[in-house]
């Protein structure tokens, strides 16, 4: 099977010739990988371990351009070096002042999904069309924590309920937007869409059940 026909044969059901798999890792992981195996490539590597790695797909940044050291929400990072490797930690939430749903209002200017330009997307593809294909998706509620703080984000959900909800249903929308142009531009080919969130850790849940259900299910 080629790795579209092996995800594909998943999602509907049916059995593979060998389970498919994916890989996501830091650039240290990476380098070990490489480094372990001899390759020059991640590429190499992957093909060495027989991974069915999907070709993401996306639009291209067009709108305004955010002040330096900023991203287009607003948040602002630094890398910190945690002893074996670099992670980029958010150390400016642009929402975290803000106590009211008006105050974001009339303070905030959402991203639009005018902002980008979903016309390269079939390009993308092309060449592509024995790979599994992933465009569209969203992780809301960690773009939240990133906009109030994290622990402002976790607090809210108790303290500031239609603050969250208010939040989320910008960040849903402008995700479903995004994706429904990504669809849109390449129909019937997209596989797979990343969905996810960060809800538990080595120990439990981060957040109750009856938050999950009311706040991140439904969008």
């Amino acid at each position: 099977m080629t790795p579209r026909e092996r995800w594909l044969a998943v999602l509907e059901g049916r059995r593979p010739d060998r389970v498919p798999m994916d890989y996501w890792a830091t650039g240290e992981a990476n380098a070990k990988l490489l480094d372990h195996l001899g390759c020059g490539t991640l590429d190499e590597a992957l093909d060495i371990l027989h991974v069915d790695t999907p070709v993401s797909v996306g639009a291209r940044y067009t709108g305004p351009k955010p002040p330096e050291g900023e991203d287009i929400y607003g948040c602002r990072f630094k890398d910190v070096d945690y002893g074996t490797g670099i992670y980029r930690e958010v150390v400016h939430n642009p929402l975290a002042e803000f106590e009211t749903v008006g105050d974001i209002q009339k303070n905030y200017e959402w991203p639009d999904p005018d902002w980008w330009d979903y016309s390269g997307i079939p390009g993308q593809v092309r060449g592509n069309e024995d790979r599994p294909i992933r465009g569209g998706g969203s992780e809301p509620f960690l773009l939240y924590k990133s906009l109030r703080g994290q622990w402002k984000g976790y607090v809210d959900l108790v303290r500031n309920p239609e603050i969250v909800h208010y939040c989320l249903d910008r960040l849903f929308e402008l995700a479903y937007e995004n994706t429904r142009r990504v669809y849109e531009q390449i129909p019937g080919r997209v596989m797979i869409t990343y969905v996810a969130e960060d809800m538990g850790s080595q120990t439990g849940l981060l957040i109750s059940p009856k938050q999950i259900r009311e706040f991140l299910i439904p969008g």
